[in-house]
């Protein structure tokens, strides 16, 4: 079925889930509206390919449409569709992996590497900052990235990433702490004033598009 936009803004996440589940086409399409850009860019943050990524999220909404009546369990949406497309990248990877005879497992705690233009600082004139924060966060563990990238991209909870990670919720606060140490042992003050900004600044973006 072809996916597009939608009505009922005013509903909630659950109510939404809810009427989908429940055969609304329309709610169907708001949840792909709302959902679709975020999973797109977590995915290509985990795999680095567009349309293997693009291909997962349609395969997952199609699925998740036809599978509906099986789903009227599912309380956390966001977390179930996180999930779902993170166990689908990964077997299609593992999958391409065996057909071109490579054995090597795919690493699980992927590999999400930060950019330029995700460190949104106002001022141009500290290029040079923000290219030593991003090198700074690129030398953070797979996981700490990954949990940095859900918590702070993403607005999600410790409680959602616990679920989407299959790791418990003082693992998760464990690798935010660790992450933050890290930081401040590889920047100088002024640098760490830039994290602060850059976290405030995508948490406020965050709760200003939900």
């Amino acid at each position: 079925m072809s996916i597009g936009g939608g009505n009922d803004e005013n509903l909630n996440e659950q109510s939404i889930w809810q009427r989908f589940v429940n055969g609304d086409q329309d709610c169907f399409k708001q949840l792909f509206k709302k959902y679709h850009k975020k999973m797109f860019g977590y995915g290509v943050k985990l795999c680095g390919q567009p349309e293997l990524v693009k291909d997962c999220i349609q395969e997952l909404f199609k699925t998740v449409w036809e599978r509906r009546n099986e789903l009227d369990h599912i309380t956390t949406p966001n977390v179930y569709l996180f999930v779902s497309l993170r166990r689908k990248i990964l077997h299609h990877l593992k999958k391409d992996r065996k057909a071109d005879g490579d054995m090597d497992e795919v690493d699980e705690q992927s590999f999400i590497q930060f950019s330029m233009e995700e460190i949104i600082i106002v001022d141009e004139r500290k290029h040079q900052q923000k290219e030593a924060l991003k090198e700074a966060l690129n030398q953070l563990s797979n996981r700490q990235r990954e949990v940095i990238y859900l918590h702070y991209y993403n607005g999600m909870s410790y409680g959602e990433i616990e679920q989407i990670l299959s790791i418990n919720r003082q693992s998760v606060r464990n690798h935010v702490y660790r992450a933050m140490e890290t930081l401040r042992t590889i920047l100088d003050n002024e640098i760490m004033k830039l994290v602060i900004v850059f976290i405030v600044t995508f948490l406020y973006m965050v709760n200003l598009f939900i």
